[in-house]
């Protein structure tokens, strides 16, 4: 056989087209590499944006929560603490912001100028004149801002640069909430406990909104609408009035109650809201009994425990007068508690609820079957007396030789032994065992309310069933000493300051 030789042109053809395979093979390895560099840019140009704006939504939610928390008058960063804006926060008496009237928390970095209200500078609040109709150097902006604690031990804080806080209308929500298609942007919004609403029924509802901004401009718009989530919702519900809620100075619920006064001259029980020296603007409510029950058959239990002889007493239990031809004293008669506190097992939700958003739960350690009282001084140290607490005592609790001063709501499932030489501002409710003892001398006395109510056996501790609750009692020794009881709605308030500010929305604001 007989090989063909390639010519010299041949070899040098053949040696051209290789060359071009390779020099295309590169090419398409370059444009996928470039291809792959500039996908892999794009992620991560995408990771960049995308963590910056999850950094600022985050931010903006940090600077709505400061906000809300500076709501409360327990938190230690208050608002309100130097009572600079006591006409927005009037002392007692929740919120009372008007239309228009705004109040800023700012958030600077280093020595920069956060100025919402400056339309020339980097974080003007353009916002609001879209929910309001107006721009906010028209509202009442109230000054000096608060200025944001987020900034802790020298380290920077959440970059939100300002939290608007004001009160809100159907308008400026965008939302019409009583089915009127009013779209109102004059009367201001309340919230009841389901809803919002026109008509002032329940706490003022407001506005939080949160501006954020990142090192790379991108910036965020965060909005809550918040509102007071108070105990008064629970114990005197709206419509309810506050002495409607608490319908005497002592109230002993259920059936067979039975009630022992000691025969002292200076032991009183009275109904009388106080009309001076009150402690907040709420005007006095009308005069309640001294001692309510409610059960009808149980008038005569009550009245056969306040002593006669050797000293007649019954003129230290004043308050709402009984209906001729029954004496003006002692003002004893039958009250109704709320709907929803009736029957045992609403009780024992009540326990779970002012329990959830207690500040301090004691519970007796074994072997000990009982709370001392110094329990209470040792809970709230550093605290009482300048804001009001919310104490449960799971069991027993034991005055005895607790010679304080207790301030707001104490929650007691057990049997509650009185010192008479203690003093509470606010409200006491024995629900569970439902029962007060007291012996012993003193000079304190509670100023609010006192509710008793049986809502469990005694032996067993079992919820009893519904729907009637068992026989509470207060049985005081004959001897024993102490101011009594008095009715004063201030105290009851103070007592019932909201245990925190409930998000009602979240909403993003597109820019």
């Amino acid at each position: 056989m007989r090989l063909r030789r390639r010519s010299k042109g041949q070899r040098q053809s053949d040696a051209g087209v290789a060359l071009l395979i390779a020099i295309f093979a590169l090419l398409l390895i370059s444009v996928v590499a470039i291809a792959l560099v500039v996908s892999s840019g794009t992620d991560t140009a995408l990771a960049g944006n995308y963590r910056m704006a999850t950094g600022a939504y985050y931010a903006g939610v940090a600077g709505l929560e400061e906000a809300r928390g500076r709501l409360l008058y327990k938190n230690p960063d208050y608002i309100n603490k130097s009572s600079s804006y006591n006409d927005l926060f009037p002392p007692g008496q929740g919120t009372n912001f008007q239309l228009n009237d705004v109040l800023y928390i700012i958030n600077p970095a280093n020595s920069e100028t956060v100025d919402p209200t400056d339309s020339s500078g980097p974080y003007y609040d353009s916002e609001y004149f879209s929910e309001f109709g107006i721009q906010i150097t028209s509202a009442t902006v109230h000054t000096p801002s608060v200025t944001s604690v987020s900034p802790m031990g020298g380290f920077p804080g959440p970059m939100f640069k300002w939290v608007r806080i004001n009160a809100i209308t159907e308008k400026a929500l965008g939302i019409d909430v009583d089915g009127l298609h009013a779209n109102d942007g004059i009367t201001l919004l309340y919230y009841n406990g389901s809803g919002l609403n026109r008509t002032s029924n329940g706490a003022q509802a407001l506005e939080l909104t949160a501006f954020a901004v990142m090192p790379d401009k991108s910036t965020k718009l965060l909005q809550y609408i918040v509102a007071p989530n108070s105990l008064q919702y629970v114990l005197a519900p709206p419509p309810l009035q506050l002495n409607q809620g608490f319908p005497a100075a002592l109230t002993l619920a259920g059936n067979g109650v039975t009630y022992a006064g000691p025969d002292s001259s200076g032991f009183y029980v009275n109904g009388n809201d106080p009309t001076t020296g009150r402690t907040c603007a709420n005007p006095a409510l009308s005069p309640v009994s001294a001692i309510g029950y409610t059960n009808s058959a149980d008038q005569s239990n009550v009245v056969s425990g306040i002593p006669t002889a050797p000293v007649n007493v019954t003129g230290n239990y004043q308050g709402f007068a009984p209906p001729p031809p029954a004496a003006a004293t002692p003002s004893v008669g039958q009250v109704s508690l709320p709907p929803s506190l009736q029957k045992p097992s609403q009780m024992e939700a009540l326990i779970q609820t002012i329990g959830q958003s207690a500040d301090v739960v004691l519970t007796p350690t074994p072997p000990a079957t009982t709370v001392p009282g110094s329990a209470l001084t040792t809970a709230a140290s550093g605290i009482w007396p300048t804001i009001p607490m919310t104490i449960v005592v799971n069991g027993d609790l034991d005055l005895t030789s607790w010679h304080n001063t207790g301030y707001g709501l104490l929650l007691v499932t057990g049997n509650l032994i009185y010192d008479p030489d203690a003093y509470w501002q606010g409200i006491v409710l024995v629900i569970g065992k439902g029962t007060i003892t007291g012996s012993h001398a003193g000079i304190g006395q509670f100023n609010g309310a006192v509710v008793v109510a049986r809502s469990r056996d005694p032996l067993s501790n079992a919820v009893l069933p519904d729907p009637n609750l068992g026989a509470s009692s207060v049985s005081f020794a004959s001897n024993m000493g102490g101011a009594g009881i008095y009715y004063n709605s201030c105290a009851i308030l103070q007592a019932l300051t909201p245990t925190n500010f409930k998000v009602l929305s979240l909403r993003e604001i597109s820019q």
